[in-house]
């Protein structure tokens, strides 16, 4: 079956889809340019042109991205399936961080919620902190915002493509998880294992396009 492809203008409308030949005709006219997002038929995200080898060569010279080093932003570098595992990946980092800080507020402000995708070093903190009343809270939540600042750093990090964020980040919420299982919270233990699949699989993503 040939691929087709949609496209994604700048009035945020779609267009498409087209054939190869189209899109290609479509790049030469500089009606779709480099920066332009595409969805090819057989996958289910969105990719610049320049990341389709397909197009680049319709593309012109001086519009051609300069490759990128192992230290560089992953934005738009590489295979572009790679690339998305990557940033979906590194997005979880930032997921849970901020649910955390999240939930410890809750807790902080005495609501009787609690979001399952947090921390369960953060929710340790948050008991303790409640049992000790008073200034306890704020203890509480200052380790919480440490924990977070953490898990920002390995996203960062993970976004731009060092294995040893995704592995070290995945060993501490691995070892998180174990703190859910203890406590026999199931849909935490559950959600853990689902981040730590994607975790897994960022980690996958980043180490082969390093290689490439």
């Amino acid at each position: 079956m040939e691929l087709t492809y949609k496209v994604r203008g700048t009035d945020g409308k779609e267009y498409g889809p087209v054939t190869l030949e189209q899109l290609t005709g479509w790049v030469r006219e500089s009606r779709v340019g480099p920066q332009s997002e595409v969805m090819r038929s057989d996958t289910d995200y969105w990719a610049r042109v320049s990341d389709f080898e397909e197009l680049k060569s319709a593309l012109p010279v001086a519009a051609t991205p300069p490759p990128l080093n192992a230290s560089a932003n992953v934005s738009g570098a590489g295979d572009p399936g790679l690339v998305a595992q990557i940033r979906t990946g590194a997005s979880w980092f930032y997921a849970v961080a901020g649910l955390s800080v999240v939930n410890t507020l809750l807790s902080v402000f005495g609501a009787n919620i609690r979001f399952i995708f947090g921390l369960g070093i953060t929710q340790i903190a948050d008991a303790v902190g409640q049992g000790i009343g008073g200034g306890g809270k704020f203890v509480a939540l200052f380790i919480c915002l440490m924990a977070a600042a953490v898990l920002v750093l390995f996203g960062v990090f993970a976004n731009k493509r060092h294995t040893w964020a995704f592995a070290v980040g995945l060993v501490l919420y691995a070892l998180d998880g174990l703190i859910m299982l203890m406590a026999q919270d199931w849909f935490g233990v559950a959600f853990h294992a689902y981040v730590v699949f994607r975790l897994v699989r960022g980690l996958m993503a980043c180490r082969e396009l390093n290689k490439a």
